[in-house]
C-alpha cells in the first residue's frame, strides 16, 4: 500500500536502494562514526620496539597506549633450532633446543602448532626443548617448525647380541633374541600395556559360550576401576623392587577360554603388551602361564591367576621368561632365559623370598644392585644384598627384556593409512613350556 502514494516510480526505485543503506548506518556501533582522533605517534627512544600513541576524545580529554611489539620500531624475533642429540631411536629421543628470543634476547612464547617432521614423533618436554622419538621408521628426518629446518637421523635400538647362548654382557642366555640394550647402568622407565580378559564361567553365560573375547569394558565400569587399583599395586612392586617398568591398564575385556593356550590364541593382535586372565586357574591351582623367551609384534604373552596381586605379578613374571629357581619347594626350575639368575629364591633378605619362588613370603623381586634396607625396613635387613647373579636377579631379567616386551604392542609406530597394508599376525607359536602353580 505505502508504494502506491508515490506517484514517481524512479522515487520509489530509489527509496528502495537508498532505505537499506539508511538502516545499515543506524546500526554502526557509535564508536566507529565517533572513533577517538590520533593526535601523535613515535617510537620510544628507551625501549626498542615499543611505539607509542596519543589519542584524544570527543571532550578533549587524551590518553597514550603503546604497543611493545611494533615492527616499524624495530621490534624482531629469531628462531634458531640446533641438536643437543642428534640420532635417537623409539626409547632415546633426538633432542632439539629451540631458541625464540626478542632483538633485547628475552624469550619470545611459541608453540608447537606449526611444526612437523617427517618421520618419528615430536613432543615438546620443556620451555626450550623438543624430543623427537623414532616410530619405527629409520634414517634421515626434517624437523619444521614455522619456517626453520633441522635435520636429525632416526637409528634401529642398540641390541645385545648372543653368540653361543652367551650374551655381549657374559651371561648365559637361552633365548636366540637379541635383546634391545642400552648398558648396564640404564634406568629409564618402560611402560608395560596390560590387557586383562575377565573369565566368563560356563555356569554363568551357558555352555555353548565361545572361546572368544566377548565384550570390552570402558573406563567407567566397575571391572576397570577394579582392576586399575590393582595396576598400581603391581607398580609399587616393581618400584621398590628396581623394576624399571610400569603397568598402564590399556584393556579390560570379558572372554571365554578353556586353557592358557587358548587365551594366549584369543590375545593375539590385541592392543596390548602384556595379557591376565583373571578369576580362573586349573583345578588345585591358584595361576598358569605359558613361558615367552622371544618377543613378538601382535602376540602377547599370556598368563591367568585368581588369586592375590603376588600370584598376578608371579604369572606375568613366568610369561616373560621368569622360573622358580632350581631349589624351589616344587616346580623346580633355572630362568628360561636368564639359566644362572632368572628365577626366585627363598630366604634371600631375612625370612622375604623372591616372589617366583613358592616361600611364604614372596613380596619382591631380587635386585643384586639393592641392599634389603632399601626395599625393607628395620635394622635387621641393613647390609643385606637383595640378590645376586649367582642365585637370583630376577629383577634385572625383567629389566633386560623391557624394551622388547614394550613392542609387542607398537602404539607409537607410523601407521600406513593404505587399507591393504593391514598387519597381520600369525597364530603359530614357537614350542613353549607351560607353568603351573
Amino acid at each position: 500500500m505505502a508504494l502506491q502514494r508515490i506517484p514517481n516510480p524512479k522515487i520509489e526505485v530509489r527509496f528502495l536502494v537508498c532505505l537499506p543503506i539508511i538502516i545499515f548506518l543506524c546500526l554502526l556501533p557509535s564508536a566507529l562514526l565517533a572513533a577517538d582522533k590520533l593526535i601523535k605517534t613515535g617510537c620510544s627512544k628507551d625501549y626498542p620496539g615499543v611505539q607509542w600513541f596519543i589519542y584524544e576524545k570527543e571532550n578533549g580529554d587524551r590518553y597514550s597506549t603503546k604497543n611493545p611489539r611494533s615492527w616499524k620500531c624495530g621490534f624482531s624475533r629469531t628462531l634458531t633450532l640446533s641438536t643437543v642429540e642428534e640420532v635417537g631411536d623409539r626409547f632415546d629421543p633426538v633432542v632439539l633446543d629451540i631458541n625464540y628470543v626478542d632483538m633485547l634476547g628475552r624469550d619470545e612464547p611459541w608453540g608447537m602448532v606449526h611444526h612437523s617432521t617427517t618421520i618419528g614423533k615430536a613432543v615438546r618436554t620443556g620451555r626450550d626443548t623438543v624430543e623427537i622419538y623414532g616410530d619405527g621408521r629409520t634414517g634421515d628426518g626434517i624437523f619444521t617448525l614455522g619456517v626453520q629446518e633441522i635435520q636429525f637421523r632416526i637409528q634401529p635400538e642398540p641390541v645385545c647380541t648372543v653368540e653361543n647362548r652367551v650374551d655381549c654382557v657374559g651371561y648365559t642366555q637361552k633365548s636366540s633374541q637379541n635383546f634391545i640394550y642400552y648398558g648396564e647402568d640404564n634406568d629409564q622407565i618402560v611402560t608395560w600395556e596390560l590387557g586383562i580378559l575377565i573369565y566368563a564361567s560356563h555356569s554363568k553365560y551357558g555352555e555353548d559360550v565361545p572361546i572368544s573375547v566377548l565384550e570390552e569394558y570402558d573406563v567407567d565400569s566397575y571391572q576397570w576401576q577394579r582392576y586399575e587399583d590393582k595396576v598400581k599395586q603391581y607398580n609399587e612392586v616393581y618400584e621398590y623392587s628396581g623394576v624399571h617398568v610400569r603397568y598402564k591398564l590399556t584393556k579390560v575385556y570379558l572372554a571365554h577360554w578353556h586353557s592358557v593356550q587358548s587365551l594366549r590364541n584369543i590375545s593375539v593382535g590385541l592392543p596390548v603388551d602384556v595379557v591376565l586372565g583373571r578369576n580362573t586357574s586349573y583345578p588345585d591351582t591358584c595361576g598358569v602361564a605359558t613361558v615367552s623367551t622371544y618377543f613378538s609384534e601382535g602376540k602377547p604373552p599370556a598368563s591367568m591367576s585368581r588369586c592375590d596381586i603376588y600370584t598376578d605379578l608371579h604369572e606375568i613374571g613366568h610369561s616373560v621368561g621368569l622360573a622358580h629357581g632350581p631349589e624351589n619347594q616344587a616346580w623346580e626350575a633355572s630362568g628360561y632365559i636368564f639359566p644362572d639368575f632368572g628365577h626366585g629364591y627363598n630366604d634371600i633378605c631375612d625370612y622375604k623370598d623372591d616372589l617366583m619362588s613358592y616361600g611364604r613370603e614372596g613380596y619382591f623381586h631380587s635386585n643384586s644392585n639393592l641392599d634389603c634396607d632399601q626395599i625393607f625396613s628395620g635394622n635387621s635387613y641393613i647390609g643385606i644384598p637383595a640378590g645376586s647373579k649367582d642365585f637370583s636377579d630376577t629383577a634385572y631379567s625383567l629389566n633386560r627384556v623391557r624394551y622388547d616386551v614394550s613392542l609387542i604392542h607398537r602404539e607409537n609406530d607410523y601407521n600406513y593409512k593404505d587399507s591393504e597394508l593391514q598387519r597381520m599376525y600369525s597364530r603359530s607359536t614357537r614350542k613353549e613350556i607351560e607353568v603351573i602353580d
